[in-house]
């Protein structure tokens, strides 16, 4: 049985293929069918390919068409250089648009819109009561100048909500709780094993329910007992390149943008005391 061929070889056998005398345009627009990653392999693979990709038009054809409102809505202006550096730039770091209650960016992989929600923009339960069950505070390495710290024994309770119409259409998309658990003294309660999160989520109509878990500053003791090796238990916590932790709280299919609302809620299972979560937000971006 012959070997499948890598995806090395397959660029440079379209590099020195005779669509080299197609025109631009139209290399331009099989190009932008690729995805992003893909684009600058072929520039590098062929000098023929580099003088299409390199181009304002072909990168154009990456981006969102609504991309000139939604920077427009940024809270500090994106200065780029070419539509490519606006598209890298995207794809590393969210900007703050919306007074900086929400912030955009594009998938790496695909180039399609990633949101995330800040907190004072999610309904979060008893919230209303500062410095009594949860406190806004405003660390050095969250995308927000204010997050929430949960204070006090209060079941936690979180509802969000994105139009769907501001999402990248027939894509399959995955929401997560950003957030961090810090240590507090012995004195603050028992401690606590685990927390337990039912999940769901609503659009057109669909109502996807999951479970999640939340990591803890017991969580080497948890993984003894193997608990995220199960599936019933819902998908493991993950830490992010940006120290912070995620949990997929569920997914859904955006087919065309239509009008209405996703809406993303999770609720603890069985309150506890406890405190030390605190909420950056959730996020909204495409599942590879």
């Amino acid at each position: 049985m012959m070997d499948r061929p890598s995806r090395k070889q397959k660029m440079e056998a379209l590099s020195i293929s005779p669509i080299h005398s197609l025109p631009s345009d139209c290399i331009s627009h099989m190009i932008s069918l690729a995805s992003p990653r893909d684009a600058c392999m072929l520039a590098l693979a062929s000098t023929g390919f580099r003088s299409v990709v390199d181009t304002d038009n072909t990168w154009q054809l990456f981006l969102p068409t609504d991309i000139d409102s939604i920077l427009f809505r940024a809270v500090n202006p994106v200065l780029f250089s070419s539509k490519k550096d606006l598209l890298v730039k995207l794809c590393n770091q969210h900007v703050l648009i919306d007074g900086g209650n929400l912030s955009f960016g594009l998938d790496k992989s695909s180039g399609k819109k990633c949101y995330m929600l800040s907190a004072t923009q999610l309904d979060i339960s008893f919230a209303d009561e500062p410095n009594t069950h949860w406190r806004w505070i405003s660390p050095p390495d969250s995308r927000f100048s204010n997050v929430a710290e949960k204070m006090g024994d209060c079941q936690l309770y979180i509802h969000g909500r994105i139009n769907r119409e501001g999402l990248s259409t027939k894509t399959m998309y995955g929401a997560y709780l950003i957030y961090k658990m810090i240590e507090t003294s012995s004195d603050d309660g028992p401690l606590v094993l685990q927390i337990t999160l039912d999940t769901s989520v609503t659009t057109n109509g669909h109502i996807s329910n999951n479970t999640a878990h939340l990591k803890t500053m017991l969580d080497d003791v948890v993984e003894t007992f193997s608990m995220w090796q199960d599936p019933i238990h819902g998908a493991p916590p993950k830490e992010r390149h940006d120290g912070w932790m995620e949990v997929e709280i569920g997914e859904f299919y955006n087919e065309n943008g239509d009008d209405g609302e996703v809406e993303i809620r999770l609720k603890e299972k069985d309150t506890q005391y406890w405190k030390g979560l605190i909420v950056q937000g959730l996020e909204i971006r495409p599942k590879n």
